[in-house]
């Protein structure tokens, strides 16, 4: 037999939660904003990009007014003998008329302290008009020079040498015109450069194996000393 209910007991009420409705009401899931989070950070990161790309574009636009891009282009050339390059990276006449104290001075040092004072200015007029005629002498060891100072850096693309080449030279700059100072084999190399335009020369260089040379070419024709007496 079924036993009897008790109407007297109460009846339990079961309580159902609809989910999908305490959604619906606000009620966020775990995990639904964290897709917003890589987004976001794709973002900044993209931001970060362009920021870099536009500094180096502003830096290198800069950079390329410096003396030490303009060596740079120097130095390249020389490397590659292209002395075309070369010639439009240095004014030759300047630098002749800026050795001719330093080779007459050399050349004046070979005949001694014998040499009267009339003789003196002789030797130096000699050289002063022998000069142009070893510009291409000039040019030539000028450019052997320059190959020096970065020898490190051969045969690698422009752009590593334009950044690397201040770590291997001293540049000053004042105003319009600067100074390289550099030390490629153990011999000092000294350069004066000014500004042309966005780019700049070479208008001066100070370097004994350069002056020594050009007094070998240029003693042959210089008059003995006896003939100066």
């Amino acid at each position: 037999m079924i036993p009897e209910q008790n109407l007297s007991e109460p009846r339990r009420k079961r309580i159902v939660i609809n989910l999908d409705q305490a959604q619906k009401k606000g009620i966020p899931r775990r995990g639904r904003r964290w897709p917003r989070v890589p987004a976001v950070l794709g973002v900044i990161v993209a931001a970060m990009v362009v920021l870099a790309v536009a500094g180096a574009y502003l830096w290198w636009a800069h950079y390329k007014t410096t003396p030490a891009y303009s060596l740079a282009l120097l130095v390249d050339a020389a490397q590659r003998d292209d002395m075309a390059t070369v010639d439009q990276q240095v004014d030759t006449d300047k630098i002749v008329n800026d050795l001719a104290a330093q080779v007459a001075e050399k050349a004046v040092s070979r005949y001694g302290a014998v040499l009267s004072s009339s003789a003196r200015s002789r030797v130096e007029a000699l050289v002063n008009s022998l000069l142009p005629g070893v510009k291409q002498s000039v040019r030539d060891e000028f450019a052997k020079r320059v190959q020096e100072i970065s020898h490190k850096s051969e045969h690698k693309p422009f752009v590593v040498v334009a950044i690397s080449l201040p770590y291997f030279v001293n540049i000053t700059t004042e105003g319009e015109t600067a100074k390289i100072l550099a030390s490629p084999r153990d011999r000092l190399f000294e350069l004066s450069m000014e500004r042309y335009g966005e780019r700049w020369k070479v208008t001066a260089i100070k370097d004994d194996t350069i002056v020594q040379r050009i007094v070998d070419e240029l003693i042959r024709d210089l008059p003995a000393i006896g003939q100066l007496k």
